[in-house]
């Protein structure tokens, strides 16, 4: 396929999740700001008009689908445009309910598209980024990857695993050139905590209701009045990546005013264990 001296002249992002969400707003931020080639990366056709309409180029695809359905995709824009800068994994869900409600197809399913998903984006791109010297992931996890929070404990073990295989990347990939960044989102105003987005365990267990329905209760009156704006949060991130030199891009982004809470959390568990730790033994 022909590629342009424009298209050459111009960034190249592969974005997941794009369809809505913190996913949809970078997507956008970084076709209207930097003219970038965004290929939007999202379950349907359909589910992606918005990002079409707004210039990007749609990609259909579950990334919790085989490994050779993401090494196609990724084939098709390395064909289409020659290179691939910038990949943000950003696609994920909310599976909501106790860990002992929760069945291993639950668990897989979730694990699919929340941990495997990027794994496989990530395995599929990092050739090409090696063979260019260059690029940027960015890996979006969440603050539950913090703490376990009952009613999320299998969702933030996706989230945690993530996390532990950016830091692991990072190390890894720093001296070729690829730049991978661990963003730690608080709560923004997007539909994660709506229907479609925000799954129930099929099991219900009455005795865990006196701590989870309180919980359930919270999310449902967030939905829709979460303090961050997925806006704002795309435009510090495509910001970072326009950057000229790319290890000016953290390891680690907090974006969200609810961060510190959750870090102020995992402070005070530390100093729990402080308490208790023999190191002499």
């Amino acid at each position: 396929m022909f590629v342009t001296f424009d298209e050459v002249q111009r960034p190249v992002w592969v974005v997941t999740g794009a369809s809505s969400g913190v996913g949809q707003a970078i997507a956008l931020e970084a076709v209207q700001s930097l003219n970038a080639i965004v290929f939007a990366i999202g379950r349907t056709e359909e589910a992606l008009k918005p990002a079409a309409d707004a210039g990007c180029r749609a990609v259909p695809l579950n990334v919790a689908g085989p490994a050779e359905d993401i090494t196609a995709s990724l084939n098709y824009v390395l064909a289409s445009v020659g290179k691939i800068d910038v990949l943000v994994n950003a696609a994920g869900y909310l599976l909501e309910g106790a860990v002992e409600e929760t069945s291993d197809d639950e668990a897989l399913d979730v694990f699919q598209t929340n941990f495997f998903g990027p794994l496989r984006l990530i395995r599929a791109v990092l050739p090409h980024m090696r063979r260019a010297g260059h690029g940027v992931i960015f890996n979006i996890a969440g603050i539950d990857a913090y703490d376990g929070k009952p009613n999320a404990g299998i969702y933030g073990a996706t989230k945690a695993a993530l996390t532990a295989v950016t830091e692991a990347l990072q190390r890894e990939t720093d001296s070729l050139g690829v730049r991978v960044c661990l963003v730690q989102l608080g709560h923004f105003r997007t539909a994660f905590l709506a229907r479609g987005h925000r799954l129930r365990i099929a099991e219900h267990i009455e005795d865990y209701d006196m701590v989870l329905t309180p919980l359930r209760l919270h999310l449902n009156a967030l939905n829709g009045t979460q303090p961050g704006d997925p806006r704002k949060a795309a435009r510090v991130l495509v910001d970072l990546a326009a950057a000229d030199d790319s290890s000016q891009i953290p390891f680690l982004l907090l974006l969200g005013s609810d961060v510190p809470a959750a870090q102020t959390a995992l402070e005070h568990r530390l100093e729990s264990a402080r308490r208790y730790e023999q190191t002499d033994l």
